[in-house]
């Protein structure tokens, strides 16, 4: 493959257009070659920002040698099916790089894992660990001494205050506030707008309002 740096994007969904335009900002200048659709009968004439879908993900674990230099970064909003994505990719030796947008701030000393995305506008202050395969979506802030595990979406605007930890898979809506020294829990869901002011930390939670309190099952 004679492209310098090349990548591919798995998903087709509307979220796969969010993550090209992050590629294409990266410093890293990677060359995007097409998407990988993740169902087997894909639409060879389908595009999104002006890429075609080139193959399916089964065509790809079936032709892994050939795409072992190829980063991949996936654009899938869900966490648990990006995070069955990955694993899969993850086992067979896929290259699975970070890419940050050129148009966010994260400080130096920030840490990020495989597979993680971030996103246009975001802010990352100091002594961050962010883990593999998160997507940090638009205009995030998270503050510093933060630790954000696996498998993690952060919504557009959502904030992270100081001393915050994320366990994996859980999803912070657009606009919530995580309050200082917080922990949620794995598998969780703060609503969109809510201020989490003090946790419970039950796994699976889900939380509404200002202040946000934690639906009972």
């Amino acid at each position: 493959m004679n492209l310098s740096n090349p990548c591919i994007i798995l998903g087709c969904g509307a979220h796969a257009s969010s993550v090209i335009s992050i590629v294409e900002s990266s410093v890293n200048c990677y060359s995007i070659i097409g998407l990988v659709d993740l169902q087997d009968n894909f639409d060879p004439n389908e595009t999104k920002s002006g890429y075609k879908v080139i193959l399916s993900l089964k065509q790809l674990i079936e032709r892994a040698s050939d795409y072992k230099e190829v980063s991949c970064f996936i654009a899938i909003g869900d966490n648990s099916e990006r995070k069955t994505v990955y694993e899969k990719l993850f086992l067979l030796g896929f290259k699975l790089p970070y890419v940050v947008s050129g148009h966010s701030v994260i400080d130096r000393t920030v840490k990020i894992g495989l597979g993680s995305i971030v996103s246009h506008g975001v802010i990352i202050n100091s002594q961050v660990e962010i883990g593999n395969n998160n997507l940090i979506n638009t205009g995030a802030i998270i503050e510093h001494h933060c630790i954000i595990e696996d498998h993690i979406h952060l919504a557009p605007k959502s904030l992270l205050c100081g001393n915050v930890k994320i366990l994996e898979k859980t999803f912070v809506g657009a606009g919530a506030i995580v309050a200082p020294k917080n922990m949620i829990n794995r598998n969780s869901i703060i609503a969109a707008g809510a201020v989490v002011i003090s946790s419970k930390s039950n796994e699976g939670a889900k939380y509404m309002g200002v202040p946000a309190r934690e639906l009972v099952k």
